[in-house]
């Protein structure tokens, strides 16, 4: 009888040792499967995070290039309206193009057709 005891005692350590490892095993299993899902979202976290540097450093270097030629065009001179459209109407009656005239004025095209019309309208009131 006594080793039935014995047979049934380690069939039940066994058992029970058994039972033991596959709660373990699945809690292993649990844990993994939590990780995974934890590195996925910290590598959508981290490609977010390179997706809002990269936009904030463009959008910084585009304001910063936009006030540094704010502060060229104010650094020049402001001619008077009267002398500018003088060198306007020389330049179209010497030929040039309208879009030269307006890069070298740094006015617009329908700014510089301003001054030409405004000009004719001045020699027709003369």
């Amino acid at each position: 009888m006594t080793a039935a005891i014995w047979m049934h005692r380690e069939a039940l350590g066994a058992g029970v040792t058994a039972l033991v490892l596959l709660a373990l095993t699945l809690w292993t299993l649990q844990t993994l499967r939590e990780l995974s899902h934890l590195r996925e979202r910290m590598s959508r976290l981290a490609d977010g995070l390179a997706l809002l540097t990269d936009t904030t450093e463009a959008g910084l270097s585009t304001v910063l290039r936009e006030i540094e030629a704010l502060g060229r065009r104010r650094a020049a001179p402001r001619a008077s309206r009267a002398t500018v459209s003088r060198r306007v109407v020389a330049a179209a009656k010497n030929g040039a193009r309208l879009d030269h005239i307006a890069g070298t004025e740094s006015l617009s095209e329908s700014e510089v057709r301003l001054h030409l019309k405004l000009a004719e309208a001045g020699e027709r009131a003369s």
